[in-house]
Formats: structure tokens, sequence, C-alpha cells
């Protein structure tokens, strides 16, 4: 009697599992009325993200205004929600139902087995850098690294074209760089070769001098300050913004430009999972829409001839997880002038 009970709550916690599955990879014609049905029924959604609270509070009111779906959104760090999702997952808890986050760590929850394959109408309608072949993730917005500086602090002749510009003398205490972009770093320095690539960063150090920072929206307030006058790795939104609200700053964007995208995942275990793929259909159309107002790049079509004038390198988030701690660490040692005898 009691290996029977067993097996039937094994059979139902199976075909629970399955059917859960099932419906962000359901394709029907009926798909959006029966994702808001059964979303309707599940009353409630549970996000958790890193993106900027300001940002993501207006994606979820208008997604509450649209379908009456009540959404509890935890947000922090990337590397913490990262953690989160999987400390939780391990101790059997299935808190989160949608994860957003920059696409490296979304592969890392990939690998974790951590999401589950989605299918939507939208997919046809994003960049190929939005999609990875597995379909556990799909980017909805797109990075870019510009170089913004203070227009008071920087005159029109000053501008740089290009990196080697930032070599010359005059820059010399006056650039700003943030220290945990390592993945921007690996991809730069393998677009620019790898061995150029390094001996670029060292010379720059050791004839700029730039100041170390954590935190692009942090890097980029302090070129709207003017104490640091130019900037090397700032999210391209966030000039974009300051500049519409009047304060004196620009942006160039060297080449080789780096980008990359974010991603929606929905959790291979989600409790809510037709509310999580409604809300995943909705990134992706309005959402999209909502963020673009906002000066954000998205990985619409749309946006396909503005990212072609730039001709960004995307960084792999594959090649950057397996590749995490030395880049990491090359990283630190070469913003801090510390060259090892492999590394000269």
């Amino acid at each position: 009697m009691r290996f029977a009970t067993c097996w039937l709550l094994a059979s139902l916690l199976f075909v629970a599992g399955a059917a859960q599955a099932q419906v962000p990879a359901y394709q029907g014609a009926d798909r959006a009325q029966r994702l808001l049905k059964g979303a309707r029924a599940e009353g409630t959604l549970n996000v958790y993200t890193s993106m900027a609270e300001k940002d993501s509070a207006r994606l979820v009111e208008a997604f509450e205004k649209k379908t009456g779906i009540e959404v509890n959104v935890w947000r922090s760090g990337k590397n913490k929600v990262l953690q989160r999702v999987i400390t939780e997952a391990r101790a059997g808890r299935h808190e989160a139902d949608v994860i957003l986050n920059p696409a490296p760590e979304m592969e890392a929850l990939h690998r974790e087995k951590l999401l589950q394959p989605v299918w939507s109408p939208r997919q046809a309608e994003l960049i190929p850098a939005a999609l990875p072949a597995h379909r556990e993730w799909t980017g909805m917005r797109v990075y870019l690294f510009a170089q913004p500086y203070n227009t008071r602090q920087v005159s029109a002749a000053e501008v740089p074209s290009s990196f080697e510009d930032l070599l010359h003398p005059r820059w010399r205490g006056r650039l700003g760089i943030e220290a945990k972009q390592a993945e921007w770093f690996h991809a730069l320095v393998q677009a620019m070769g790898e061995e150029k690539g390094l001996r670029y960063f060292r010379e720059l150090v050791a004839t700029s001098a730039p100041s170390l920072r954590t935190g692009s929206s942090l890097l980029n307030n302090m070129v709207v300050s003017g104490e640091v006058p130019l900037a090397l790795n700032v999210y391209s939104y966030l000039p974009e913004q300051a500049r519409a609200a009047g304060a004196p700053v620009d942006y160039v964007v060297l080449s080789p430009a780096v980008a990359y995208t974010d991603g929606i995942g929905i959790a291979r275990r989600a409790a809510h999972p037709h509310a999580a793929t409604l809300f995943y259909d909705f990134l992706l159309d309005e959402g999209q829409a909502i963020v673009a107002g906002f000066k954000a790049l998205t990985t619409d079509k749309r946006d396909q001839a503005l990212l072609a004038r730039y001709k960004p390198v995307y960084i792999d988030p594959v090649s950057v997880l397996d590749n995490y701690e030395k880049w990491t660490s090359l990283y630190d040692d070469t913003l801090n002038g510390r060259v090892k005898g492999d590394q000269k």
C-alpha cells in the first residue's frame, strides 16, 4: 500500500512537471487566450531580476494593468540573482517563475538545468544574438558599451576616434573604467587580437592611469558631474538618458564595439507557468516598446540598423563561462598593474 501511494505521488509529480514544460512551448493559434486564462487562474507571478528598479517597475505596472496578474519582484545584482535561483532550487524551493538577467548568468542557469525551452511568436522578430540554440533564454535588450564624456571637461578636438587615442598623455588622470566588466575586457581583447589587446590595456594603465569604479550607473554619474571626464565602458543608454535630461554629456562608440544581451528565462519548475509565459511574451512585445522609451536598445530587428552602424562584437556567454576565472583574474591584474611572468 505504501509503495502504491509513493508510486501514485511520483506519477502525479511527473505529470505536473510535464504539464509545466508544455505551457511555454505551446504554439497553438489560441496561445494568447490559453495563457491568459491559465494565468488568471494562477493569479500571481514571481520575477527575479537585476534590472534597475525604476525600469522593472514600469514593465510590471504595464503588465499588471493589462492582465490583472499580480507580479512579485525580487531584485538584486546579477550574481546574487543567479546565486539565489541556484540555492533555492538545490533546497527544493522553486520560488522563481521568471528570471531576467544578463546573458552569461542566464547561460549559467541553462548549464544548471534550471530553465526550460520556450517558444514565442516574437522570437522570429529578434536579432540572432538574442536566440541561443537551446531557446532556454531569449535576449530582450542589447547593452552596447560606449565611451561617454563630459562636454565641459572634454573639448570637441579631444574627443577620441579610436582606443589608441586614449594613450595620449592628455588623458592621464582623466579616464575612468568599470572594474567588474571582465566580460567586456575579454571580448574587446579578443577582437583586437589577444596579444595586441593585452599590450594595449597594459600601456593604457601605465600611461593614462584610469581610475577604477564599480557600477556602470555610478561611473556614468561621475562623468555627468565631471569628476571623471571620460569613461571607457558604460552602457550607452545611461549617457543617452542623461543627455536627454539636459546633462553636459555625450558619447562615442569606439571600434571594436562590444555588446551583449540580457536574457528572459522561465524556471524549469515554475509554479505559475501560464503567468510566466504570458509575461515572457509581454516583455518581447509591449515590454520592448517600453524599454525603448527610456533609451535602451532592444533585440527587435527594428534596432538592427542602428546596431549595424557600430558593428558590435557580441560577448559570447558560453566562452565567458568557460574562461571566467582566467579573464576575471587577468582583468583585475591588468587594471592594477600586476603583470605575471607568463603575461609579459
